[in-house]
């Protein structure tokens, strides 16, 4: 599997891990030493990163749903990606949107594998961090 294919399964497995609950597997797809700047609040790390969100996810039935990421290779270990989705919640109206916005992800190779080093989710708005920026144009 070629640099770009292996980033584009890792940001689809994102929402699947989480979504499913498998936790321990979804963190995996974090560097050790991750930043993931959410909703206001800076987690630093794996097992930081793991025990808060996983926190975060509501009993009732939640889905992610993650569109086509926007992939630039920096470096033979060093990627940037931008991917819309969507947050999808069933609640007792039916299913809703809960949220929308744009993952800003700085990713990392290491081990052969790639992971991410820094993920931003930035809501319609806001602006978006400099060590990843803006989506590029074509």
């Amino acid at each position: 599997m070629n640099d770009l294919e292996a980033i584009r399964r890792l940001i689809a497995l994102y929402p699947q891990l989480l979504d499913a609950k498998r936790l321990e597997e979804w963190g995996g797809l974090f560097a050790e030493d991750a930043v993931f700047d959410v909703f206001g609040r800076r987690l630093a790390g794996r097992a930081e990163i793991v025990r808060a969100i996983g926190a975060m996810q509501p009993a009732a039935p939640l889905k992610h749903a993650v569109f086509a990421p926007i992939v630039e290779l920096d470096a033979p270990d060093r990627a940037r990606a931008w991917t819309d989705f969507a947050t999808l919640a069933q609640g007792e109206a039916g299913i809703g949107v809960a949220n929308f916005a744009t993952y800003h992800d700085a990713l990392t190779k290491r081990d052969g594998r790639w992971r991410i080093a820094h993920r931003t989710i930035v809501s319609p708005g806001e602006k978006p961090p400099e060590d990843v920026g803006t989506v590029p144009s074509a």
